[in-house]
C-alpha cells in the first residue's frame, strides 16, 4: 500500500514538474518562433513599400493591385540622375545656384554660358551636366535583396498561401493638401495560428488593450492617417 501511495505521489510530482516546465517553456517557444515569423513578414512588407514608392515615382500614384505592382517590379524602370561637375565656392558665394546654372546651360546660349563662367574650357563642355538614365526597378531598388522574387510580394511568409490585403486612398492634410496613401497588412492569425493558442490570444488581447486604433497584425502604411508609409513596428 505504501509503495502504491509513493508511486502515485512520484507520478503526481512528475506531472506537476512537467506542467510547470511547460508553462514556462510555452511562452519562450512562442516568442522565439513568432519573432522569426514577424521578421519575415516585416521584410516582405518593407519590400512592398519599396515597390509602392517606386511605382508612385513613375506612375504618380500608388496601386491597390498586386498584379500591377508585381508587373511593375518585373518590367518597370526608374530614372537615375547622373551628375558631372559642381559649382565652385566662389560661384555659390556670388549667388549662383545649381538650378540657375542648369537653367542657363539648358538654354544652350553659348555667349551667356561663358559670360556666367559655366563653360569648362579644359574639357570643352558645360561645367555642369545632369542627365537621366533609366534602370530596372529590380536592379536599382532590390539589389541588396538576395533571392528576391517579385511574385512573392503578395504572399504572407509562413501563411500557407495567405495573401496580404492592400488598399489605396487619398487624404487631405491639415494644410489642405491632398495626398495619396496606401496600406498593406495581414493579421497575426494568418501566420501564427499553428503556434500556442493561449499565447497567440494573449498577444491579440495585448494589442486590443493598447490606446488608439491598433491593428492586430503587421501593417505598413495607412489609408486612415498619413504616416509616411511607416510600419506599425517602427
Amino acid at each position: 500500500m505504501k509503495v502504491l501511495v509513493k508511486g502515485i505521489l512520484v507520478a503526481a510530482i512528475g506531472l506537476l514538474v512537467f506542467l510547470c516546465l511547460r508553462s514556462i517553456q510555452g511562452p519562450i517557444d512562442f516568442n522565439k518562433e513568432s519573432h522569426i515569423r514577424n521578421e519575415a513578414v516585416k521584410q516582405r512588407l518593407i519590400d512592398i513599400r519599396t515597390a509602392q514608392v517606386s511605382y508612385r515615382e513613375v506612375k504618380g500614384e500608388y496601386t491597390a493591385s498586386f498584379d500591377s505592382l508585381i508587373n511593375f517590379v518585373k518590367h518597370g524602370e526608374v530614372a537615375l540622375l547622373q551628375k558631372h561637375g559642381d559649382l565652385t565656392e566662389e560661384q555659390m558665394e556670388a549667388g549662383m545656384t545649381e538650378a540657375k546654372a542648369m537653367n542657363i546651360i539648358r538654354k544652350n546660349n553659348m555667349a551667356e554660358i561663358k559670360k556666367e563662367g559655366l563653360w569648362d574650357e579644359e574639357n570643352n563642355r558645360p561645367q555642369l551636366q545632369r542627365d537621366s538614365i533609366y534602370v530596372s526597378v529590380i536592379e536599382n531598388r532590390f539589389s541588396n535583396r538576395k533571392n528576391f522574387t517579385p511574385d512573392s510580394l503578395v504572399f504572407v511568409p509562413y501563411g500557407k498561401g495567405a495573401k496580404f490585403t492592400m488598399a489605396t486612398d487619398t487624404l487631405e492634410t491639415s494644410s489642405g493638401f491632398t495626398i495619396n496613401v496606401f496600406e498593406a497588412k495581414t493579421p497575426y492569425l494568418s501566420y501564427l495560428s499553428d503556434l500556442n493558442k493561449n499565447e497567440l490570444n494573449l498577444l491579440i488581447e495585448n494589442v486590443r488593450s493598447l490606446p488608439g486604433d491598433r491593428y492586430e497584425g503587421m501593417q505598413v502604411g495607412s489609408i486612415k492617417t498619413a504616416n509616411n508609409n511607416a510600419g506599425n513596428w517602427e
